[in-house]
Order: C-alpha cells, then sequence, then structure tokens
C-alpha cells in the first residue's frame, strides 16, 4: 500500500473552518460533560465571572468563536437540574453567545449582578462552585474584588453556599470528547512533523547552524502557519566529552534535541525529539546511541503498561520507577497532562526537580479520554564516547478504553542529519 506524504500547510485548517470545528466541540462539551461532571461533584451551581483584559481560564474555553472577549463582565451561571440536564445562562448582551447559552439579562429592570442575584434566588441551589483553588491555577480565575462582590449580592441566604469548583473544573479541562480524541493525533502530528523537519538538513547546515537558528525557524514556520506554540521551544545539543549545551553551533558528532510544543483548535502538543549529526567518516549513528534510544523506548513500554483506570499519577510514577530499576535503568520521569494548556489539568507522575510522590497534583487519578505528555530520561553509557550522557523523549498520548495509544508517530530511531 503507498503511503501518502504528510502535508503540513495542507493540514492546518482555515481559520472560519477552525471556528466551526471549535464551536462544535464546546456545544458537544456542554451537552456532554458537563451534566455528567456537574452531577458527579455534586455541585448544583457554577458561575463563572469573565473580566475582560484578565479572563477566568476556564471562561476562555467556554467562550463561542465570535466572542473574543469577556467584555467588560460577562456571567456564566450553569445550574443542575433533577434530571440531570443542566440550564445554561450568560448574562451578557452579546447575541454571539447563543445558542450555547441563554441570554438572560434583563438591563432595564437590574445591572449583571442584580441578574445573577435574581437567578440563585429563583434556582435556590444547595452549593455553589467559584473558581477559586490553592493548587491550580486554571481553577483559581475569581479575583479578589469580584468574590467580595459575589458575596456581597448573594447576602447571607446564599453566600454560605459558596464552595471551590475545583474538581468540576479539572475535568471540564482534561476529560476530551470523542471527537477530540479522534483530532487530537492530527494535531501531535503537525507538532511531530515540525519537529523532525527543524531537525533535518533542510534547517541544520552543521558547522553553521547554531540551536538558537533552530528555534527561529521552528518559530517563524508556526507563526507562518497561523499557529501558536503551546511554550517558548528549546534546541540542545549532547556532545561527546562535553555533556549538555545551549547556544552552541551544531557540529558533525552532536545528539540535537528539540522541545516543542503546538496550540491549535485549543488544545495543545508536547514533545521532545532527537537527531544525530553524522560525522564525515560516519554511515549510521553509532550503535551506542542506538541502544540508548532502545533504552528509552522500554521505558516507554513501562509507563504505558503502568498506565491504568483509577491509579493515581503518584502510583504509577511509583511502579514505573520500580520496575525501572529492576530492568537496570537510570530513569527519571516528569509525564504530565496536556489538553487545553501544555502543563494541564489532571494528575502528575514525577516532576524534573521533584522525582517522587507529588502533592495533590500527583494524587489525581487517570480518567478514560484524557492525554498526556509522556516524558522521561534514562542516562545511558555509550562506548563509542566513553561517558554515560542521558537521552532525553516525550511523547503526546492519549489514555482511552484502558490503554494508552500514541497520539503521534513514535519516535524509535534517530533522525539524521548528514
Amino acid at each position: 500500500m503507498m503511503m501518502i506524504e504528510f502535508d503540513i500547510s495542507t493540514s492546518v485548517l482555515p481559520l472560519k473552518k477552525r471556528d466551526q470545528v471549535k464551536d462544535h466541540w464546546l456545544q458537544v462539551r456542554l451537552d456532554t460533560i458537563l451534566p455528567m461532571i456537574m452531577h458527579k461533584h455534586q455541585v448544583d451551581m457554577w458561575v463563572i465571572l469573565g473580566r475582560e483584559y484578565h479572563e477566568d481560564p476556564i471562561m476562555e474555553t467556554l467562550l463561542p468563536a465570535d466572542v473574543d472577549s469577556s467584555r467588560r463582565l460577562a456571567i456564566i451561571v450553569f445550574s443542575l437540574n433533577p434530571d440531570k440536564t443542566v440550564d445554561r445562562y450568560v448574562i451578557h448582551l452579546n447575541p454571539s453567545f447563543e445558542p450555547f447559552y441563554e441570554r438572560v439579562w434583563q438591563p432595564a429592570n437590574e445591572d449583571q449582578w442584580g441578574c445573577l442575584a435574581r437567578i440563585v434566588e429563583e434556582k435556590k441551589p444547595s452549593r455553589i462552585g467559584v473558581n477559586i483553588s490553592k493548587h491550580y491555577s486554571f481553577c483559581d480565575g475569581l479575583s479578589h474584588s469580584y468574590y467580595e462582590k459575589l458575596v456581597e449580592i448573594l447576602g447571607t441566604e446564599h453566600a454560605g453556599k459558596i464552595m471551590s469548583a475545583e474538581s468540576v473544573a479539572l475535568d471540564w479541562l482534561q476529560i476530551r470528547t470523542e471527537e477530540q480524541m479522534m483530532a487530537y493525533p492530527g494535531i501531535a502530528e503537525i507538532a511531530r512533523k515540525l519537529a523532525q523537519k527543524a531537525l533535518s538538513n533542510e534547517v541544520i547546515h552543521p558547522g553553521i547552524t547554531t540551536t538558537t537558528d533552530v528555534v527561529d525557524w521552528i518559530r517563524q514556520r508556526v507563526s507562518e502557519l497561523g499557529l501558536l506554540t503551546s511554550f517558548y521551544p528549546t534546541v540542545d545539543v549532547i556532545r561527546k566529552g562535553m555533556g549538555k549545551l545551549e547556544e552552541v553551533v551544531i557540529l558533525p558528532g552532536d545528539v540535537v534535541h528539540i522541545d516543542f510544543g503546538i496550540h491549535y483548535l485549543g488544545l495543545c502538543t508536547d514533545t521532545q525529539q532527537l537527531a544525530y549529526v553524522l560525522r564525515m567518516d560516519e554511515q549510521d549513528v553509532p550503535e551506542g546511541l542506538q541502544a540508548a534510544m532502545r533504552t528509552a523506548n522500554r521505558l516507554e513500554d513501562i509507563i504505558s503498561d503502568n498506565f491504568l483506570d483509577q491509579r493515581t499519577g503518584n502510583e504509577i510514577f511509583a511502579a514505573c520507577i520500580k520496575q525501572a530499576e529492576d530492568e537496570n535503568i537510570k530513569a527519571m520521569i516528569y509525564s504530565h497532562p496536556i489538553g487545553n494548556h501544555c502543563h494541564a489539568a489532571g494528575p502528575f507522575m514525577g516532576m524534573y526537580d521533584r522525582q517522587g510522590a507529588i502533592p495533590v497534583k500527583g494524587e489525581l487519578p487517570i480518567q478514560n479520554n484524557t492525554c498526556y505528555a509522556m516524558e522521561f530520561n534514562i542516562r545511558q553509557y555509550i562506548p563509542e564516547w566513553d561517558q554515560e550522557i542521558p537521552i532525553y523523549l516525550e511523547e503526546p498520548i492519549a489514555y482511552k478504553d484502558g490503554k494508552v495509544h500514541y497520539l503521534a508517530k513514535r519516535q524509535t530511531s534517530y533522525y539524521v542529519i548528514r
């Protein structure tokens, strides 16, 4: 069967089509995920207050494509009904909020805060969730002044019902719909192809090109495609006898390492890929480096095998490190969720500067239809170099129906720069 070459430029949707896709996803998420998580966490009402130029991170995931900001003040209210459906209200005059939300503000009779007070009085919820959190920045979007205003307008009868909506917000951010799960591999593959091209002779001329030049190229190319990077990319090299180097000219014999991701259709990727620059007398990557890649791939298998439904991030980390030690693999694991954010909502499995149990973020369980960056490094002795070096890899993965799936083509060999 003939394989069709993946064309990055034609795989990126036009702007209007992107808006249509994101709006469709928003509608499906509001219809399916929202009622499920509000019922799961027994939150009767969820109030999100948006402030222009100081947006709540959750509000940003709720705005239709034709609404670019909260415009002074926007209030979204979700009210859970006894039949597990959710009434969705917006306290704003912009008609573009429909049909996602029902506009309920009567400006001739009330201001926006008065409208919110009226809805709360009509619904009489037992628990009112708001976005305050000690541990998660994207669940902590309610400003202090707006919190004070909310307490004031709710009065003594309802102010005591205010609680953190952290659990609902985390699930809203981390759980993907079936359609998003189907689309995520294409997004991840765009990022992988960009990284692969950055680590090629099309971009790198050994002895001339610097690591900074490669960063500049990939940032420019992402911009030309009308995309955003999910964080500022980095490129460095591992060089025989010198270890890891940054901001240097790339030379024959270097292992070139890129850490890079994109933000597209509201979803982030995060990947680390490796290339080797052949010396003039070499036809292939030294066997010692290839063996180290095989070890890194083995650690990926270990991590995949230890992903189990409802197992916490800390439990996965401990099990993987134990198995790696049993197999004499020197491993560091610092995997994290991906989604609307690069370091997203969900369970963390170790951190680069904390190889152990992670309080709070490591205690969250793995759930179905969630996505992660499998991020780690292994250290291995390279006979040709007579030294031990780190091998850094990171692959975007999905956890679905009890199994790990790679979102992009898994790297099992170095890209070769001649």
